[in-house]
């Protein structure tokens, strides 16, 4: 759960430019910069469950699979809890129907964050895996 800080903290100052674009309706023109936050939360999420995944075979526990998959996606948890923040202090939005609106695209955007950098974590972490173990041959 601890591993989605790092991510977070890489694209969080980002998040805010994206939520003010998306919920207030104000433009949104650099799209260069928000390739290089994408860029720099894969790199981290993979370098961070690449981590996870060596202290668990360090441990000899075999469960790394999900293990990567889940500490890239908890990321998004923690992209959601910043969402929260947004809609409490920074927006205007009242009633059920702007709300409920609002944390349905919320946990919808989430949902998808979490399946791509669980993906990124998870095939960086097999590469990882792979390579460390080619050469161990069993006599």
């Amino acid at each position: 759960l601890l591993t989605g800080w790092l991510p977070f903290g890489s694209i969080f100052i980002e998040m805010y430019f994206i939520f003010t674009s998306f919920w207030n309706y104000k433009f949104y023109y650099v799209y260069g910069f928000m390739l290089l936050v994408f860029i720099i939360l894969a790199i981290v999420s993979v370098c961070v469950t690449i981590v996870a995944v060596y202290f668990l075979l360090n441990a000899e526990d075999y469960r790394w699979p999900w293990i990567s998959f889940l500490a890239s996606a908890s990321t998004s948890g923690y992209v959601f809890l910043y969402s929260v923040y947004y809609f409490l202090v920074k927006t205007n939005m009242t009633g059920f129907l702007q709300t409920a609106y609002y944390f349905s695209y919320m946990a919808l955007f989430c949902f998808a964050l979490g399946l791509m950098c669980g993906t990124i974590g998870s095939f960086g972490s097999m590469i990882f895996v792979k390579r460390i173990y080619q050469n161990i041959h069993v006599d």
